[in-house]
């Protein structure tokens, strides 16, 4: 089984990299890298920044690969966080 994605950064989603909502229980929506306490850890971060920085991770500190990279800032719009119907 395909695991869920964040849906804000678009990295996979497992149990044990899950974010955490307001009540200490584990967000089914968006990683720890992202969201913790029922909050973003970088709530003005635009999806333009994010693209920069998924790119830097693929070429300056190799996390991905720059194939990985591409494919995961093709999907960022499609993420809940991104939507424009969640402005």
């Amino acid at each position: 089984m395909k695991p869920s994605l964040c849906q804000s950064c678009g990295f996979p989603l497992f149990e044990e990299n899950k974010g955490t909502n307001r009540d200490k229980t584990k967000s089914d929506d968006y990683c720890i890298n992202c969201y913790e306490n029922d909050k973003f850890l970088e709530p003005s971060l635009s999806l333009h920044e994010l693209e920069i920085k998924l790119l830097g991770m693929a070429e300056i500190q190799n996390e991905i690969t720059l194939e990985e990279a591409q494919q995961i800032i093709i999907n960022l719009p499609n993420l809940k966080r991104w939507q424009m119907s969640n402005i």
